[in-house]
C-alpha cells in the first residue's frame, strides 16, 4: 500500500506522498481516511501538501484533495499544494481548481503562505 509521510515545520504539517499510485487509487480508502483523520484531529490545521512525486491525478486523487481541503476549512485551517508537477497543475487549472486549491513553488513559500496574517 502506498502511504504518505508527515512532519511538522514552523507550526505547519507537511504531508509528502510516496508515489502517485496511492493518491490515485479509488480503492485506497485507508489512505484517504488517514489523511482526513490527520487534519480533523488538529485545531486550525495548516497543511502543506508536497506533490513532488505526483505526476498525474485521477478523479480519485482530485476527490481526495477536495475532501481534504473541505476538512481543513471546516476547522478554520489552511491548505496549500507545492512542488506541483506541470501536468497536474494544468489539469487543476482546466478544472478551475487552481482557484480553490492554492499552489506554491516550494516548501518555504508554502509554509509562509500558511502563516496567520498580522492584524497590526
Amino acid at each position: 500500500m502506498t502511504t504518505f509521510n508527515t512532519r511538522e515545520e514552523s507550526d505547519a504539517l507537511i504531508i509528502t506522498f510516496d508515489s502517485a499510485a496511492g493518491l490515485n487509487d479509488f480503492r485506497n480508502d485507508s489512505l484517504r481516511d488517514a489523511l482526513y483523520d490527520l487534519v480533523q484531529s488538529r485545531p486550525e490545521p495548516r497543511v502543506a501538501l508536497d506533490l513532488l512525486k505526483i505526476d498525474y491525478l485521477s478523479s480519485s486523487g482530485v476527490a481526495i484533495l477536495i475532501g481534504l481541503k473541505r476538512r481543513v476549512e471546516t476547522r478554520q485551517g489552511k491548505i496549500v499544494l507545492f512542488h506541483v508537477h506541470p501536468m497536474v497543475c494544468d489539469l487543476l487549472k482546466v478544472m478551475k481548481l487552481d482557484r480553490y486549491l492554492p499552489f506554491a513553488d516550494d516548501e518555504h513559500t508554502a509554509i509562509a503562505s500558511l502563516r496567520p496574517v498580522s492584524t497590526l
